[in-house]
């Protein structure tokens, strides 16, 4: 932890994710933070840069291809052959370094806020109101950093005494060395109290500045509510979890996307006021990098099949999409230059006959090719923990009304209900669901982990996706790694361990 906080301070300037007028940086270390922090527009600079910390897409990427959601690309040069695709992990592997530091790089910008907002003397009411703002801003974010952290590096999210990481609830100095990891029970208490909190000030706020598309721009009450629903999904807390989804649900007023604005959310981040979005981190042409646009985690150039992918659609996702053409996640996701081998199970060169390409994040003109907007928190979201909770409680009929909900606006016609015949049936379907819902968003690593022996299903790649053909991998070909593996906690990274070696490293490392 040492280590993450000396960075801290020698970071340079990080934008703001938030619009262009926002887009100014804040640079610790250039004075020392009593002299710096001294006025709310310093605090709102500190809020901005964290934003762009959180724009992180290695979790997102590392999800789809440690799962199943891509298959090698024709035009892959060597990416995850070695490592995430064969299910290669160790305290070195750069996934589980990125989704640790960047947590606690955001963490520490939002411990900043949450310090300084007590002691910053405001000029005006409404200045008084825009600090409150920052400060419940910055809670909520706090509490999604260590969701994220507990939910990757917990052994077992469901269990109070499984081990989560480093708790940071406060502002974490260079010179404190050698802090443990805390208790699942110890982050799931400061999650909520931050949660808490953070609604606290939101409802004592009688206006918000925000209007329109910038509402998702920026934490709200209706985000913290939904990650109070998630984090007591992660838990198994499925009471909790459903009365706060039903809140969101109800008195959002945010809506479902249809089949008809559905494919606005991802292709051009222009989906109608007030659906489907809650949360998301806004991107900007400033920020369009290859080493940082979501697209560019599975290509190098566009989402089309001239625009070099290096990881394409996994064969078993694209045939459940292939099966139902008026879904509309199929046009979502599969983009139309695809070429679809019907031969491909048989294909001597599948990988060059059998081209897949992952259409979801396309950017645009405007903001860069394949640098689309991250999508934290959707609505659907707090539907299937409804679901999920329904199950849980034994409602199966329950639960087939609310995935119907689902699927009605994902087709054009009304869909058939489901009938579950087993609590497992019904835990299976909500996750084959989830994973056609939230493919390439970043939730399918996490989603086998809650719900995969509930299911009783895992990793689901086609054996084409393993063969020769597709790939040169370094040893044998690799087969599904089963739920029991260990690697669904991920390693404490090689950076910290370094500057911490008291810390406890996950069974299997």
């Amino acid at each position: 932890m040492k280590k993450i906080f000396i960075l801290f301070i020698f970071t340079g300037a990080f934008f703001a994710s938030c619009n262009n007028d926002l887009l100014e940086p804040f640079t610790p270390g250039s004075l020392t933070e009593d002299v710096a922090i001294t006025a709310s527009s310093d605090l709102q600079r500190v809020m901005n840069s964290t934003y762009g910390l959180l724009a992180n897409r290695e979790d997102i990427i590392f999800s789809s291809v440690f799962t199943d959601e891509v298959g090698i690309g024709f035009a892959n040069g060597g990416q995850g052959i070695s490592d995430n695709y064969v299910f290669f992990l160790n305290t070195s592997s750069a996934s589980p370094t990125a989704i640790w530091n960047s947590s606690y790089y955001a963490l520490s910008r939002a411990n900043r806020v949450i310090a300084f907002s007590d002691k910053v003397t405001p000029v005006s009411p409404a200045d008084a109101a825009l600090i409150s703002r920052l400060k419940a801003e910055a809670l909520v974010v706090r509490a999604l950093c260590h969701i994220k952290l507990l939910s990757y590096f917990s052994p077992d999210p469901k269990s109070n005494d499984a081990l989560a990481a480093i708790l940071a609830d406060k502002i974490i100095l260079s010179t404190e060395a050698g802090l443990p990891r805390s208790k699942n029970g110890e982050f799931y208490t400061s999650i909520h109290s931050d949660l808490d909190a953070a609604l606290v000030i939101f409802n004592s706020l009688t206006t918000s500045p925000y209007t329109g598309a910038a509402v998702t721009l920026y934490p709200n009450k209706n985000l913290a509510k939904a990650l109070k629903a998630r984090a007591f999904a992660l838990k198994g807390d499925y009471v909790n979890a459903e009365t706060w989804a039903n809140d969101v649900i109800t008195t959002s007023g945010i809506v479902l996307a249809n089949d008809t604005n559905y494919n606005s959310i991802f292709h051009t981040d222009s989906e109608p006021a007030n659906t489907e979005v809650i949360f998301r981190l806004k991107r900007t042409i400033q920020q369009s990098t290859q080493a940082t646009n979501l697209g560019n985690g599975y290509a190098s150039v566009t989402t089309t099949i001239t625009g070099s992918p290096f990881f394409e659609i996994g064969r078993s996702l694209y045939n459940i999409l292939d099966a139902n053409p008026t879904d509309i996640r199929r046009s979502a996701i599969v983009h139309p230059s695809s070429i679809a081998d019907p031969n491909y199970a048989t294909s001597a060169d599948y990988r060059n006959t059998d081209k897949l390409i992952i259409g979801k994040h396309r950017g645009s003109g405007s903001v860069g090719n394949l640098n689309s907007d991250f999508k934290i928190v959707r609505l659907s979201e707090m539907y299937f923990i409804k679901a999920e909770a329904r199950v849980a409680a034994g409602d199966l009929p329950g639960a087939a009304i609310v995935i119907k909900a689902i699927l009605d606006k994902r087709f054009p016609v009304a869909q058939a209900l489901p009938v579950y015949t087993s609590a497992t049936n019904a835990w299976k379907a909500i996750l084959n669901q989830r994973r056609l819902e939230f493919a390439f968003e970043g939730y399918r690593f996490i989603d086998l982990k809650r719900l995969g022996v509930l299911a009783g299903a895992g990793i689901d790649r086609n054996p084409a996706d393993y063969s020769s053909s597709s790939a040169n991998y370094p040893a044998a070909n690799p087969t599904n790694l089963p739920l029991t593996s260990p690697k669904f906690a991920l390693p404490v990274p090689q950076d910290e361990l370094n500057a911490n070696p008291g810390i406890q490293q996950n069974p299997g490392y």
